[in-house]
């Protein structure tokens, strides 16, 4: 084992960490750490003593932990073994992470599971070089970008499902245009993932979201953008007819009993008198069940979206909106549902 009378750095730019290759250190030795580093010293699976950027020369008195732990026979001359660690403490960024197979997410409105794809990049820096050293490093030689890549996507990739299917049910996101809400799920991210990262020593610096996908042929895909669809053209139909309310009041409801009398009529080989008098009664009821539903105003429940486009319709034909002002407001409704 060679004698060391001076330990500094000499690893690579994008080493996080880089142990010093020998072992047998002499009292009086010179230890050197630079800017932005930490150097501590690690034997028998503990870290003792810490060190900060600048020089020092190793002593009895400013290795304290260690000291416990090497001989110090013939008044502490004798030459002593253990490990010393270079720490960086910058911050690494653009490491990058992302989930190798689609992860179901259930989209919170309508029910319908979709394969969902994720990617990113994330900024790490040592936060607490003890824990690092003990957690992190291991028996490994050194630890660069690359090799703690593996240990911090692991962590990332196997919460990653759980995290979105909360942070999208919590937030009320529309899964179909998930990809538009990167910022708002990152933001909700960073405080779960700092927790993940904490037992490692590690800070999160960084974390971004550089895409969040469902393929178009994927048939949870698929059964969303048709149920959509549906919704949309019910709230088309409920806004149409809103609109007659507004323009025939109490004549819209004697209007839909007589377009019901009129299909019954025609229908005379449908069951008989009995029966075309059961169905309009039974529409007659639903009318009068559809207009006790309104206030005295006429008007149905303030947070219904059809009621809030009809109302933007007359503002529209009254001239207090513009049609572009009044299709963006319509456009914001439907998405809403």
């Amino acid at each position: 084992m060679a004698l060391v009378d001076r330990l500094k750095f000499n690893g690579g730019a994008d080493d996080i960490a880089w142990k010093f290759p020998d072992e047998g250190i002499t009292w009086g030795a010179q230890l050197i750490v630079a800017e932005s580093q930490e150097a501590i010293f690690f034997k028998g699976g503990q870290c003792h003593d810490l060190f900060g950027p600048g020089t020092y020369t190793l002593k009895s008195n400013n290795i304290p932990l260690l000291e416990k732990f090497v001989n110090m026979a013939f008044g502490g001359d004798t030459p002593f073994a253990a490990e010393v660690w270079f720490i960086s403490k910058r911050i690494f960024q653009g490491i990058g992470w992302g989930t190798k197979t689609p992860i179901q997410i259930e989209d919170p409105k309508f029910g319908i599971l979709t394969n969902l794809r994720a990617f990113g990049v994330y900024g790490i820096r040592v936060a607490d070089t003890r824990v690092f050293v003990k957690e992190v490093i291991g028996t490994q030689g050194k630890t660069t970008t690359e090799s703690i890549q593996d240990l911090m996507l692991s962590t990332i990739v196997s919460d990653i499902e759980e995290m979105l299917s909360q942070v999208v049910h919590e937030q009320n996101i529309d899964i179909i245009r998930i990809n538009t809400q990167r910022s708002k799920i990152e933001e909700a991210f960073k405080p779960l993932l700092a927790k993940k990262f904490e037992r490692f020593g590690i800070a999160i610096e960084q974390f971004e979201i550089e895409s969040l996908n469902i393929p178009q042929d994927d048939p949870g895909y698929q059964a969303l953008v048709k149920a959509k669809a549906e919704r949309a053209a019910k709230v088309e139909q409920a806004m149409g007819d809103k609109a007659q309310m507004d323009i025939l009041g109490q004549a819209y409801a004697q209007k839909r009993m007589l377009d019901i009398g009129e299909a019954s009529a025609k229908n005379e080989g449908a069951g008989g008198g009995m029966m075309q008098a059961g169905m309009g009664m039974g529409m007659g009821q639903m009318m009068g069940n559809m207009m006790g539903q309104m206030n005295v105003s006429g008007q149905p429940a303030a947070d219904d979206p059809a009621a809030k486009i009809a109302k933007l319709k007359g503002m529209l034909d009254q001239g207090l909106i513009s049609q572009d002002e009044f299709n963006a407001k319509k456009a914001k409704i439907l998405e809403s549902m």
